[in-house]
């Protein structure tokens, strides 16, 4: 009965990973990943980081660590900028299955949710402005 449990929630993650995967690729190879990028430049300053790594964060936080490192991989960022985005991630990750799950458990996910994304997202801005370029 547990593995068929496993068997069914791997089957649900490949259902979101897979596709990010495959989205994020595709737009790595268009020019709308570095049109992007410059979009959210101005925003992505604050946290010491390249525009495109926007794409990450997003991805991440909706998705998973995995699908953000996939989008990471390609942006050769400095090891302070991998370790601002990394305390980003490591505070607000897998925010789409982490809030079913508190909601399950009898939390309030718009709380949790709203509360772990203003934490990692300060978090990021206090190490952006503490750690010197």
């Amino acid at each position: 009965m547990g593995f068929r449990r496993g068997i069914n929630v791997f089957a649900q993650l490949c259902g979101i990973m897979i596709p990010v995967y495959i989205l994020v690729a595709v737009l790595k190879t268009t020019p709308l990943f570095g049109y992007l990028g410059g979009i959210f430049h101005p925003l992505m300053r604050y946290f010491g980081l390249p525009g495109e790594a926007a794409l990450a964060l997003v991805t991440g936080m909706a998705v998973n660590l995995y699908a953000a490192a996939a989008v990471i991989t390609d942006l050769h960022m400095t090891g302070r900028q991998l370790t601002i985005a990394a305390l980003i991630l490591g505070i607000s990750h897998s925010q789409v299955m982490e809030t079913a799950i508190v909601g399950k458990m009898g939390g309030r996910p718009i709380i949790v949710t709203s509360l772990r994304i203003v934490f990692s997202l300060t978090a990021g801005l206090l190490l952006n402005m503490v750690w010197p370029l």
